[in-house]
């Protein structure tokens, strides 16, 4: 792993600003199936029938392409009224014979274009409509992931349906309710984060990343660990560096050690030297046992622990995040090169949404508003 070159973006301020809770928005990462659906497309058939024989339509396609070829449709409204169409489709029904269609008429979907022909189509429907006309389109092949989507595709496409779900990732109403737990919040421990990788840089002992582990409970959130990057510490020269001593690798083997920070010591606690060595948390005595993660963390693992990072983490730290269980992961800064949560950089892992990995977990990009105060940041993979 080579140095990257370090390049510069501007950004708020890494310390802590005048608000206590710094305000910004939480975007949820789209997963790799959820990015590979925006662009796919169905070619599929679509005729023309009276609505006084619309049912026995429907009953004829069904009987020719059962469960509709193996093809899932359910997203998209099976007949629909010429006016509910995009013009694009009315055009093509209007090449396909020469009578415009009537308002009497409704225009339904057949199937694939792949599972069956459309003279076999023609002459089942010919027992009910008269000379019916088949003509193909293109529709999208998976369903929407929400109600703006669909929106699109209905213009674009056909009448599109959106069932408040996602196949491709996860429920919205599981994104939306987390994001009301940890909104509050995301802004202090990214300040955090931005502090100790601020550090970090200043010492010489890493790049400009940070990284903050907090455990909830009962709907508050508690540092557990913090850490910088450390790569340079002790490496003879610039060179690739000490890949084992990325920010998030350090946090989570700190968890793994069971060192642990209360909220208020790890606000001003020793972040130097958090930048360069794991230092020894203690808590506070009357939060001592409420810290103590031995009970609730089997080894390295971190379930439901949440990691705030500056950057997106690299494949590496991605895969160990993935590994040690967390449940929620939010970055500032996308790494388009390096990073490996994302779906859609350079790379596409979406390594937080993978089922063939066995473990799922939320992510985010927080991106903070401004607040008028700027502030130097590596562009560099934690």
């Amino acid at each position: 792993m080579t140095r990257e070159t370090k390049g510069k973006e501007t950004c708020t301020n890494a310390k802590a600003v005048p608000d206590a809770t710094p305000k910004g928005i939480l975007v949820p990462l789209k997963t790799t199936l959820e990015t590979r659906a925006r662009g796919s497309l169905l070619d599929v058939y679509v005729t023309s029938v009276p609505v006084k024989q619309a049912s026995g339509a429907l009953e004829v396609i069904r009987r020719l392409l059962p469960g509709d070829g193996g093809v899932d449709l359910q997203h998209l409204r099976r007949f629909a009224k010429a006016r509910d169409v995009p013009d694009a489709v009315r055009e093509a029904f209007e090449r396909a014979r020469v009578e415009v269609l009537g308002a009497t008429e409704l225009l339904l979907i057949v199937g694939s274009t792949n599972a069956i022909s459309s003279a076999v189509v023609a002459e089942e429907l010919s027992v009910i409509v008269n000379d019916a006309v088949i003509f193909s389109i293109q529709v999208p092949r998976l369903a929407p992931t929400s109600q703006e989507q669909a929106t699109l595709w209905s213009s674009q496409y056909w009448p599109t349906v959106y069932k408040k779900s996602n196949p491709f990732g996860p429920h919205p109403s599981i994104v939306s309710r987390t994001e009301q737990e940890i909104h509050g919040e995301v802004g202090k421990w990214m300040d955090l984060a931005s502090e100790v990788a601020r550090q970090a840089d200043g010492t010489g002992s890493g790049e400009t990343v940070g990284v903050v582990i907090v455990e909830r409970k009962n709907g508050i959130g508690h540092p557990v660990a913090v850490a910088g990057d450390a790569r340079w510490v002790g490496w003879p020269s610039k060179g690739a560096g000490n890949v084992t001593a990325h920010a998030a690798l350090r946090a989570i083997a700190m968890v793994a050690d069971g060192v642990k920070a209360t909220s208020e010591s790890a606000q001003t606690f020793n972040a130097v030297s958090a930048s360069v060595t794991q230092p020894e948390f203690k808590a506070d005595p009357a939060d001592q046992d409420h810290f103590d993660l031995s009970g609730t963390v089997a080894g390295y693992l971190c379930h439901d622990l949440e990691i705030y990072c500056t950057h997106e983490p690299c494949v590496m730290c991605s895969m160990a995040i993935l590994h040690s269980r967390f449940g929620k992961v939010i970055f500032q800064y996308r790494m388009p090169k390096t990073g490996g949560m994302c779906a859609d950089g350079d790379l596409g892992h979406g390594l937080f949404w993978r089922k063939e990995l066995n473990w799922t977990l939320l992510a985010w990009q927080w991106i903070r508003s401004s607040n008028g105060q700027s502030f130097e940041l590596a562009d560099f993979h934690a």
